[in-house]
């Protein structure tokens, strides 16, 4: 802990504490109010409440710093979470992106087309053969629009053909080449400078190397991934229009790979990642930022380029977003039922209001027991001052914890907010995963349909054994190198099944598929199409759900249609490691999930077994609609539980369902965070507010009642001060076996037992009040001495009330012995709304104590009044 302007702080909190306006907006507040206090303190000298002031004023400094403390460190939290989800999230999705490029360079390295050009006796001299492999290349990047170049060398590094022939490199001396050549890894992933290409200060490129059937070495192939553009891609997703992160990605030394923003943070940069803690203040070009760093997790068994995510923002302006708009559209009853959940809110924080509460209760009681004290004694040293400082006592708490509850409401409001943000983040980032996943699956269906050996042996009749055999190890290596398939097969022009890649369908193979997106694959009228089937069961998936896609395979020499491949997503491993991705591990702990679902919610996908294909969602259908149409996040009721909701069309990933693809498939991603269970409304506490109204007061000289008055339930009662001996805690009642349910037990005062006794059944009692606890036991003293208790609910204020006021009620109920003695008439002037109905006291020590079996009321106090008081015992 560390001192910061008096209060008592986190010490992780001292660099960032004097950014947070709100934080310091409430420590000013309650500093102003604690001078205040310091200085009732000292005029209670004069009315003898210094204890009670002293004890006051020390407890509200002490919640002072736990509400400050609170609210810096849920600040500080909510802050660094985002900015840590955003650096796991920009070196997460690269990597996955990354990952794909692994396989592609293995399998363009096998292509038929350039094994067969490298065989040539002179390739490069080969000026239509080497056109032709560029033309190859071309419809390569057309489909796979992550490359900006594809680039093949000879053994001794020569250029032999590449994709952007305005290079004028004819060879290379870097070491790249000879390192692809002695690789025993399948590939080589290099990042920096190329002399491949020279207009540009880094490139990262994939190369592998190409050999024949002996393993005598053809060639490299080299294939460059347009990182600036991706990363620009992956960025823009991360970040809105009026945040100030800055994105980046780093190598592990610190040296900046690329940024979302080129000014703060130029490529090749140095900073400091923070590896050894979840964030550090850093400085940068004489500016203070707050930095995070995260690693990536990998990706089945992928690491990734050994980057890091590395998120900044300048700390004047990392606080300055509460994220209360996006409260404004959510249903009221929806906020008060979760802005207290235990789900949301560390136990700590949420004994902050039941510490301020009690704080202010034990101060209305004093504040209430001396209004009561100075009604009784006429004669005290100097009512007028006592008075005014009573009034200005209890304005002054109830300043002070109005303060506290709003503090305390908007920070439930901020990790509302920030939870609802957060929800709407993860599904942003799950249907960014589906998407960009999905448009690996366009593009592969669509190069590998363009497989030479695949149209010449389904052109050639009659079709053999060994013709299937031959696309049937075709498909098994695609496969081999593409996991994220359970089976690839290869149909005929008649919807066939020639071959499969899955040993499991082997069975298929000689069979129609008999499914509708064949005949739509054979109507394809050129390579750029695909086809894709619903998301439903199938027997090509062992009859679960997924997606098949599929792609027409034209003949050689004609834009004749002899075929097609279908590639069947392994949808369950891979839905659900999309999804399980895009919840945090704390959520999930929670029973948080993630969703893949359609236009009526209808469920492809969840990172919860809860959550089956096919299934169907109980929700609004207005909220199905925004959801699929609109980035958006809320609050709603599930299966009895209650959630922040994030949702996120698919919006597609470059080409695929974003241009002329002809794709078009509604599928948003639902991203569920609890919020707790859904139970049954209840009233929210009664609070003493013993307000002091500055409101006429009665005329001078005119007859007045002195009126103690206090809640139980949602009845306003009162008691004559003189009969009101004091207030106390309603805590150390000790019970007793035997009594009637309005005997409740005793309490010790000055070392005597005094009855308790609750009027519950004697008074109109709300339903919902009779939820409440009881808080306070008010004393009184009959005519004769007797003491006794009354539970009640709440203080309330102490009144001088015109006799001209009061009208006696006894007599309107002939025969019947109310509680009440009078009723006071609502007086808005004086600030009394409502009627005020006084008890008396002996009336309800008749009622409650003439009971037959009360006489076992038999302490020692009751027993010296046998003589004086014969009702106590009959």
């Amino acid at each position: 802990m560390t001192s910061y302007k008096g209060i008592s702080l986190d010490s992780r909190l001292l660099p960032l504490i004097r950014h947070m306006d709100s934080v310091n907006e409430y420590r000013e507040s309650l500093q102003r109010l604690q001078a205040v206090w310091d200085n009732l303190a000292l005029l209670g000298q004069l009315s003898g409440m210094a204890n009670d002031m002293g004890a006051t004023r020390h407890a509200f400094a002490e919640l002072t710093s736990v509400l400050l403390n609170s609210m810096g460190q849920e600040m500080r939290r909510k802050l660094v979470q985002d900015m840590q989800a955003r650096a796991q999230v920009a070196i997460d999705i690269l990597t996955r992106n990354l990952f794909e490029r692994t396989a592609d360079i293995g399998f363009l390295a096998l292509d038929d087309e350039v094994r067969r050009f490298l065989q040539l006796d002179n390739p490069g001299a080969v000026a239509g053969e080497r056109a032709a492999l560029v033309g190859r290349f071309h419809d390569y990047v057309r489909k796979y629009s992550v490359y900006d170049d594809v680039v093949l060398l000879a053994p001794d590094g020569r250029v032999l053909a590449r994709l952007d022939e305005g290079v004028a490199v004819v060879a290379t001396s870097a070491g790249l080449l000879a390192e692809t050549l002695q690789t025993r890894q399948p590939y080589v992933e290099y990042h920096g400078a190329l002399d491949l290409f020279p207009s540009r200060t880094s490139v990262l490129c994939y190369a592998y190397r190409i050999c024949d059937e002996q393993g005598r070495v053809l060639g490299v192939l080299c294939l460059s991934f347009r990182l600036d553009n991706e990363c620009a891609r992956i960025f823009a997703n991360l970040r809105q229009h009026d945040d100030w992160y800055v994105v980046a990605l780093i190598t592990p030394d610190g040296a900046v790979v690329a940024a979302s923003d080129a000014l703060q943070l130029p490529a090749g940069t140095r900073v400091a990642p923070v590896c050894d803690e979840d964030c550090r203040v850093t400085r940068l070009g004489g500016r203070e930022y707050l930095a995070v760093t995260r690693a990536s997790t990998g990706y089945q068994g992928y690491g990734g380029p050994g980057w890091l995510g590395h998120v900044m923002v300048p700390l004047e302006h990392a606080f300055a977003d509460a994220g209360h708009g996006r409260l404004a559209g959510q249903a009221s009853e929806l906020l008060a039922a979760v802005m207290h959940s235990p789900a949301l809110f560390s136990a700590s924080l949420r004994e902050i209001p039941q510490q301020a509460e009690q704080i202010q209760r034990e101060l209305n009681r004093s504040v209430w027991n001396g209004r009561v004290r100075q009604s009784r004694d006429e004669q005290s040293g100097n009512p007028t001052f006592s008075k005014v400082l009573l009034g200005e006592i209890g304005r002054t708490g109830l300043q002070t914890s109005d303060v506290f509850a709003q503090s305390i409401a908007n920070l439930h409001e901020t990790v509302i907010a920030a939870v609802l943000s957060e929800s709407e983040f993860c599904a942003a980032l799950a249907i960014d995963i589906m998407d960009r996943n999905l448009y690996e699956r366009a593009n592969d269906c669509r190069w590998w349909a363009q497989t030479h050996s695949f149209a010449e042996l389904l052109s050639a009749a009659p079709r053999s054994d060994a013709t299937r055999q031959a696309i049937t190890a075709t498909l098994k290596h695609i496969n081999s190198l593409y996991t994220v398939y359970d089976n690839l097969l290869v149909f005929d022009r008649q919807g066939v099944v020639v071959a499969v890649s899955n040993p499991t369908f082997a069975g298929r193979v000689g069979q129609p598929v008999g499914e509708e997106w064949v005949a739509r694959t054979l109507l394809l009228a050129q390579p750029q199409q695909y086809a894709v089937s619903a998301f439903a069961a199938t027997p090509l998936y062992g009859g679960r759900h997924t997606y098949i896609y599929a792609a027409a395979i034209f003949a050689s020499d004609s834009d004749e249609v002899v075929g097609g491949i279908g590639i069947v997503f392994d949808s369950a491993p891979q839905f659900a490691a999309m999804l399980h991705d895009a919840v945090p591990a704390q959520h999930a702990e929670a029973g948080g999930a993630a969703l893949f679902i359609g236009r009526n919610g209808e469920v492809l996908a969840g990172s919860d077994a809860h959550y089956q294909p096919g299934s169907r969602l109980a929700l609004d259908a207005a909220w199905l609609q925004r959801a699929a149409t609109q980035r958006s996040a809320g609050i709603i009721v599930l299966d009895r539980q209650y959630y922040a909701a994030g949702a996120c069309p698919s919006a597609g990933y470059r080409e695929y369902k974003g241009g002329d693809d002809g794709y078009r498939n509604e599928v948003t991603a639902l991203v569920l965070i609890p919020l707790g269970s859904v139970q049954q409304a209840v009233a929210p506490a009664q609070h003493d507010r013993i307000r002091n109204a500055h409101a006429r007061a009665p005329e001078r000289n005119e007859p007045v009642a002195q009126v103690a008055t206090f809640h139980i339930g949602g009845e306003w009662l009162g008691i004559p001060c003189q009969q009101v001996i004091e207030a106390v805690d309603a805590t150390h009642i000790t019970g007793l076996p035997g009594l009637p349910e309005s005997a409740r037990g005793v309490l010790m005062r000055e070392g005597r037992p005094v009855p308790v006794f609750d009027l519950k059944n004697e008074l109109r009692y709300g339903r919902s009040a009779a939820e409440r606890e009881y808080r306070q036991v008010v004393i009184v003293q009959g005519e004769d001495g007797a003491q006794f208790g009354l539970l009640a609910h709440a203080l309330a204020e102490t009144l001088e009330i015109p006799l001209r006021q009061i009208d006696a009620i006894g007599g309107l109920f002939p025969g019947q012995m109310p509680l009440a003695e009078s009723a006071v008439r609502p007086d808005p002037a004086l600030g009394r709304e409502g009627i005020l109905v006084v008890l008396s006291v002996e009336r309800i020590r008749d009622r409650v104590l003439g009971r037959p079996n009360v006489p076992g009321w038999s302490a020692p106090m009751l027993e010296e009044r046998r003589g004086a008081n014969p009702l106590m015992l009959s």
